[in-house]
């Protein structure tokens, strides 16, 4: 893959995401505003749970797919490809299934015990149907990246917010105004994302119709432009009908190598979602033992999750979409033990990273509370936000890092650097949040992202360095 094509790839993707993020922050006011703050709080509470299903089902095997379809492309094998698609969807929708069916008989015991809300069991119910559908859509969306066309991806996510909003706002029309409730929110999830799956459907049998005609216009060129060796032709035509089809020992390879790498990325994400999750459980009761004050504990913590972290997440966007295209790319060039195109690729990437890293945090630094002040009417939020935003070059680069792991086979270690992060900050949120407040936080914050990039950039350097021995 290309440096022109990353490039390309990126400024696609980063095109789609904020104006997907845009749409998103639109239809967080048009739903405050719809349902009322209440129910949009009921409408958040169960979106821990459907980001743990889809931690389970499709993240971490999308992220593989992407990656293999890539690997065997680069080897010049699309029938492994194709396999690997097959058996990415087929897995991921069955894991959907046994969890949505799972959430849906025990929606109320969910809902009471873990959520604290009795009225997101019929919200969890609702919820379940979107979830196989997830799983297609993500499979294919991941599918068009590893074949090099992010377009489809970043216009997925657009129909998709785009749909969503337009089903809220139908569905309150026919609904009584005293009767608008989260619900209907839940409701417009599920037809967006349906009708996002139906639509990439449609593209992927629409390219693959298309690709199919292409291939048939060449096979049928070179038949015309070969009368005179018609009986070579139909030999190699022989050949690659005969390559269609994989043997059970080639499909037991690919079974295998899909294992290797979705097994670590889904353990990853699995750890990142269920941090979230603990983070937010435990955080406000560490403020707690700080303030001594629930409100102020719950304030704070609201202000630092709500406002400070989005907004130096915000420029992420581009680094993001850099290591989405970053993926594909460092395991075309794996497959082909190309080591200077793999070195390259991460200098650029680290260089790029800093270098957006430094400018957002000069901005957040400068501009952090007049900007706090203005969107949100809140001091607080500037302040943290300029004790936070050194954070920036070390979110950015450790995201792009870790794609990078992930294309050359070291999806475990990166696993292995994320845990040790994770856990320092855990360490910090308990032992020291109590005593030192969000400056420990942020401390704890700084330390995580500082060691799992230190222990990234050691592991790249010494495997690619490995790795150039061997091929020498």
């Amino acid at each position: 893959m290309s440096k022109k094509t990353i490039i390309k790839g990126t400024l696609i993707l980063t095109i789609a995401g904020l104006l997907t993020k845009i749409l998103g922050f639109y239809n967080r006011i048009f739903l405050t505003r719809l349902i009322g703050v209440v129910e949009l709080g009921k409408y958040q509470l169960i979106f821990p749970i459907y980001m743990f299903v889809f931690a389970c089902c499709s993240q971490g095997i999308s992220t593989t797919l992407t990656k293999q379809t890539s690997y065997y492309i680069g080897k010049g094998n699309k029938t492994k490809a194709d396999y690997i698609f097959k058996l990415s969807i087929c897995i991921s929708t069955i894991l959907s299934l046994i969890l949505a069916l799972t959430i849906y008989l025990y929606s109320d015991l969910i809902s009471y015990k873990l959520l604290k809300n009795t009225d997101c069991g019929i919200l969890l119910r609702i919820i379940t149907i979107a979830m196989p559908f997830v799983a297609v859509k993500s499979c294919i969306n991941f599918y068009f990246i590893g074949i090099d066309k992010p377009g489809y991806h970043g216009f997925s996510h657009l129909i998709e917010q785009i749909i969503r909003i337009s089903a809220a706002y139908i569905l309150s029309l026919f609904v009584m105004a005293d009767k608008v409730n989260a619900v209907l929110a839940v409701i417009a999830v599920v037809i967006g994302e349906v009708s996002a799956t139906v639509i990439s459907i449609v593209i992927y049998y629409v390219n693959r119709i298309k690709t199919s005609n292409i291939s048939l216009y060449n096979k049928n060129n070179t038949f015309i432009n070969s009368k005179n060796n018609i009986n070579l032709n139909n030999q190699k035509s022989e050949k690659e009908t005969e390559k269609e089809n994989l043997t059970p020992k080639e499909k037991k390879d690919v079974l295998q190598y899909f294992k290797n790498d979705a097994i670590p990325i889904t353990i990853n994400n699995l750890i990142f979602t269920l941090f979230s999750t603990l983070e937010a459980i435990i955080m406000p009761a560490m403020l707690f033992y700080y303030y001594n004050d629930s409100d102020t504990a719950l304030e704070m913590f609201g202000i630092v999750t709500g406002i400070v972290i989005p907004f130096i997440l915000f420029p992420a966007t581009i680094t993001t979409s850099l290591s989405t295209m970053l993926l594909p790319a460092i395991s075309y060039a794996n497959a082909r033990k190309d080591i200077r195109a793999i070195n390259k690729a991460l200098k650029n990437c680290i260089v790029f990273c800093l270098f957006l890293g430094a400018s957002a945090s000069a901005g957040f630094y400068v501009l952090g509370i007049p900007m706090c002040e203005v969107a949100f009417k809140s001091k607080e939020a500037g302040i943290l936000l300029k004790k936070l935003c050194l954070l920036c070059p070390l979110i950015y680069t450790s995201g792009n890092l870790t794609s990078i792991l992930n294309g050359i086979d070291k999806s475990f270690f990166a696993l292995i650097c994320n845990v040790i992060g994770i856990s320092i900050r855990i360490c910090f949120i308990f032992l020291m949040v109590p005593n030192y407040g969000l400056n420990a936080y942020a401390m704890g914050m700084f330390t995580s992202y500082t060691v799992i990039n230190l222990l990234m950039l050691f592991g790249l350097r010494r495997i690619i360095s490995d790795s150039s021995q061997t091929s020498r």
